[in-house]
């Protein structure tokens, strides 16, 4: 049983290994497709070793399978053994004929070994798979080109050609085979044949100028004028317009002699090409045409005579006069010398023609010599005398152009003083009119107006002239009436004309007196201007300026409302318009009306100064309205379009101010440049609004009382810190205050509190809900003479136009004191005295005091006015206290201020109560005061104020000379309190 087990084991083992060794020995490939995709693999990674090796295995277990054999050519090709490529090649297509790919490589191995018709016969044999492929047409074609077969090779090339007439490739090759086959022909001296050639080349490029340039001259050399002429003509067809065609045509024509259809071939062709080598050759045939037609000219054969000997009168006069007319100006001048040798030197006719000569010659300086020598000898000739009058205004107008005025008047006034020709005189005496004004001789110039206008009565421009001179003369408002009293008497054509003209010199005069402050004389002028003229630009441009500085402010809507009428489009108007509205202060309508104008011209300067100032005229409206983020809003839109515009950012930091932003403010309103008066106030300002970024500010006060009537000091000091923010602001407050005041023993003590120290300790709170809403809460807590507990809540309204209003409402628990009498139990009857009863001590009272109250204030630039009423309620009665006050602030700091104020109520003011100063109810009590405060630095700030009290006072005495019968009494007058406090504020 173990043997069989053991012998199953061992041939199991042995299986095992004969399998494992099977697969090891080929790769897993089971079929020649297999190894051929894996050897191709190999040979497109350049790995041609391990594809060979591969490729020998699978030949080994497959012989003679075509594509391992092609792939064995191809591996011997690379490694350029062409015999071995061959040799497997060959064997690739016995075992399958069609193997392309074998044939192909079997063409490139043929035709490196230049086995050339071998490859030609397996090219063949591929056109039999695909007949169509061009690219091995043209392999063909270049393999007989390797053979030297060109014949059969361009054979081949024109029959490709036809089938494939849309192959560029083919197109070119065939085209460049035969223009190589007619420049050979053309060298060898076979013009026959290269026509014939030249004649398909053109057929296949009909666009080549080269081609008909050269056939032509081939039919020229064979003495065939006619086809060069045709061929000429079908070449002009095929490309029109061809410069060189165009000479080659007309230079047969020239040496057929055929001028005029030779000129008008190229009259003709010129119309297409008009290029210099083509006018040149039209000259060039003009005068050959010319030199043709010579021979049968007069003048020709006149001259020919004459340089002959026949010197007679009609030969001389024949060709002098012709020379002249013809402009043959050496030819004249030769002629005009004969002449002068049989006829003299100072005949009339041949000075005559020499003076034309030279004209024509454009010779003036010998022109006017002659002329003036015909002028000298025959004064009284008016043909002459024309002549001369015409050169001397020709030098005036040279002279005139050069600005040479002084020079140019003798010439225009000798023509003035000839009266040859009402046209020429008219002329003449313009100019001269001309010559002195540009020489400012405006007497003379009047003077000669004054001529010009009798002697031409229908001169037009009389009264422009005229006007135009008292202009000059600074006679202007003359020569404005002048155009007046001329536009009253003309007809509806002249009065335009004058109209312009009035214009044209009220324009300048009106822009003058602006310029020079007469701004009463400009409107009227422009008011005249306007009604001559209602649509004239520049005058309504400056009635409406005028208007406005004089405040004619009915005159000036009026006028920009006829600009608008006329000029719908024009931006000065549109702004103007603006303007009448930021008049009545309807600065919003303002900006609806610019907006979409501004669109139209976002980069237009006037358009966007009128944006700019109803932007900032608005948004201090809307600051003043206590709308702060609107007018914010207002400002940053105008300065989108005027980015640079210091007055909007000087604004934009008034708004901020008034929203309590003051580091903004001061950013902003730094930009504003002041003038020099201005200066110190600005930076005066600028300081207050550093003061005012500074979030933290310690407040110590002093305050000092002193009755009129006794050396007894009050006091009260205070101790305060506040953390300020935009929104909110934060106060911490301690006040102290001590007495000296009688306790006991003192029969005449006159105090109405006792001695001893108060300390109040307070909190405050003040919010501003938005800009136009704000409240302040605070509280405190006393041990002695401060009302025991005070709690305040004020709400306030910021209204239009630096109004404000306020409503209080408080409460405090205070402390009243009186005086305390003792009987005496030493006093015995009969002693000195005669009042028993001591003072003993004070006896205090707590009540409680309710306020309500209101407040009205108004802000007028520097000043601040404010009225207050508080209306108490204690121990069940009502008591009342007026207040006014006016503040007043020099120094354009925000802090800087002089203080007055005065009250009266049958209560003292709060403030009495606040700082334990003495005071009474039920009777009438007033105060006046005065101070002020000053900002050293943007740090520190003090203050400075006195007030007057006068207030009831009474003092209740016990006396008596027996403990069961005392008398009691008060004492009651009006006494003065004067306070001083002092105070200092410091901010970080």
């Amino acid at each position: 049983m173990n043997r069989e087990f053991l012998h199953k084991i061992t041939l199991l083992g042995c299986l095992f290994l004969l399998i494992t060794s099977s697969s090891g020995t080929d790769n897993g490939f089971q079929t020649p497709e297999q190894y051929a995709q894996i050897v191709q693999e190999h040979f497109a990674n350049e790995e041609w070793e391990a594809g060979k090796e591969l490729l020998e295995e699978g030949l080994q277990k497959y012989p003679n399978v075509s594509d391992l054999e092609w792939l064995m050519g191809k591996y011997w090709f690379h490694e350029k053994n062409y015999d071995q490529s061959r040799y497997h090649l060959v064997k690739a297509i016995d075992d399958n004929y069609n193997n392309v790919n074998a044939k192909h490589l079997l063409v490139d191995v043929e035709d490196i070994t230049e086995n050339y018709s071998s490859a030609i016969c397996y090219v063949n044999e591929l056109l039999e798979v695909n007949p169509y492929w061009r690219g091995l047409w043209r392999r063909k074609i270049e393999l007989y080109r390797k053979q030297n077969n060109d014949v059969e090779a361009d054979r081949l090339l024109k029959r490709i050609n036809q089938i494939y007439p849309n192959d560029t490739i083919l197109r070119k090759d065939y085209i460049y085979s035969m223009e190589v086959g007619y420049q050979q022909m053309k060298k060898g001296g076979n013009r026959k044949e290269a026509i014939e050639r030249l004649t398909e080349l053109i057929k296949v490029s009909p666009q080549n100028e080269e081609y008909y340039l050269d056939i032509i001259n081939l039919h020229l050399q064979e003495g065939n004028r006619e086809a060069a002429l045709g061929w000429s003509s079908n070449g002009l067809a095929a490309i029109p317009g061809s410069g060189a065609l165009i000479v080659k045509r007309a230079s047969i024509l020239s040496e057929l002699a055929r001028y005029p259809e030779a000129l008008a071939f190229i009259r003709e062709q010129m119309k297409r090409n008009n290029s210099p080598a083509i006018r040149r050759m039209y000259n060039d045939l003009l005068m050959e045409a010319a030199r043709a037609e010579k021979q049968r000219d007069p003048y020709v054969l006149y001259g020919m005579a004459y340089e002959g000997g026949n010197k007679n009168k009609e030969a001389l006069d024949y060709l002098l006069n012709t020379s002249v007319t013809r402009g043959y100006t050496d030819d004249a001048l030769f002629y005009i010398r004969e002449a002068k040798k049989q006829y003299g030197n100072n005949d009339k006719g041949i000075l005559y023609k020499e003076y034309m000569l030279y004209r024509q010659m454009n010779e003036d300086d010998l022109a006017y010599s002659t002329l003036k020598k015909m002028y000298e000898m025959y004064p009284d000739d008016y043909d002459i005398t024309l002549a001369m009058s015409a050169q001397h205004m020709k030098k005036a107008e040279k002279l005139m152009e050069l600005g040479l005025y002084a020079e140019a008047l003798p010439h225009v006034l000798f023509v003035s003083q000839k009266h040859v020709d009402n046209d020429v005189n008219g002329a003449a005496w313009e100019k001269a009119l001309s010559c002195y004004i540009n020489m400012k001789r405006y007497n003379e110039a009047l003077a000669t107006l004054d001529t010009i206008t009798l002697h031409f009565p229908d001169y037009e421009n009389g009264t422009l002239k005229r006007a135009f001179i008292l202009d000059k003369m600074d006679k202007t408002e003359e020569a404005l009436q002048l155009y007046l009293s001329a536009i009253e008497q003309s007809d509806e054509d002249m009065r335009i004309f004058y109209v312009i003209g009035y214009e044209e010199l009220a324009v300048p005069y009106i822009k003058k007196c602006m310029e020079a402050g007469a701004t009463k004389k400009a409107y009227e002028e422009a008011i005249k201007l306007v009604s001559l003229n209602p649509s004239s630009d520049l005058g309504l441009r400056y009635a409406i300026n005028s208007s406005g500085l004089l405040g004619k402010y009915d005159e000036f809507e009026k006028y920009t409302a006829q600009g608008i009428n006329y000029y719908p489009e024009e931006p000065f108007y549109q702004a103007k318009r603006a303007t009448v509205l930021e008049r009545d202060k309807r600065y919003e309508a303002s900006l609806e009306f610019l907006k979409p104008i501004l669109n139209k011209y976002p980069s237009n300067k006037e358009i966007i100064g009128a944006f700019s100032q109803s932007s900032e005229y608005r948004a201090l409206q809307l600051t003043k309205a206590k709308e702060p983020e609107k007018a914010l809003a207002v400002l940053d839109t105008a300065l989108l379009y005027d980015s640079q515009n210091k007055s909007l950012k000087y604004t934009k930091g008034v708004v901020y101010e008034a929203n309590r932003q003051a580091d903004s403010a001061y950013y902003y309103q730094k930009y504003y440049e002041p003038s020099i008066m201005e200066y110190r106030s600005f930076q005066r300002h600028l300081s207050g609004l550093r003061s005012m970024m500074l979030k933290n500010e310690i407040a110590l006060t002093y305050l000092r009382a002193r009755y009129g009537e006794e050396d007894i000091i009050t006091s009260v000091a205070t101790a305060e810190y506040t953390r300020k923010g935009q929104k909110n602001s934060y106060t911490g407050r301690l006040n102290y205050a001590g007495r000296s005041g009688s306790t006991s023993d003192s029969m005449e003590a006159e105090e109405q509190t006792p001695g001893g120290v108060g300390i109040q300790v307070q909190g405050e709170w003040t919010h501003h809900f938005s800009p136009k809403w704000s409240t302040t809460v605070n509280a405190a807590f006393a041990t002695k003479y401060f009302p025991d507990i005070t709690a305040d809540v004020a709400i306030r309204h910021y209204l239009k136009n630096d109004w404000e209003i306020g409503a209080h409402v408080g409460y405090r628990r205070v402390a009243a004191y009186t005086k305390r009498y003792e009987w005496n139990d030493e006093f015995f009857a009969g002693g000195t005295g005669d009042n028993g009863y001591l003072f003993t001590g004070w006896n205090e009272s707590k009540t409680n005091l309710l306020t309500v109250g209101g407040e009205l204030a108004k802000t007028i630039e520097v000043v601040r006015l404010n009225t207050k009423i508080d209306m108490h309620f204690f121990n069940s009665n009502f008591y009342y206290n007026a207040q006014i006050g006016a503040k007043y602030f020099p120094a354009n700091d925000g802090k800087t201020n002089i203080n007055a104020m005065a009250s009266i109520g049958s209560a003292p003011e709060t403030a009495v109560l606040d700082y334990a100063l003495p005071g009474s109810f039920s009777h009438t009590n007033t105060m006046v005061g005065l101070g002020g405060q000053y900002m050293v630095s943007p740090n520190i700030t003090i203050g400075l104020m006195g007030t007057w009290n006068t207030y009831y006072n009474q003092t209740n005495t016990v006396r008596g000379s027996s403990p069961l019968n005392p008398i009691e009494s008060i004492s009651t007058r009006y006494k003065n309190l004067y306070n001083i406090y002092a105070q200092v504020y410091i901010s970080f």
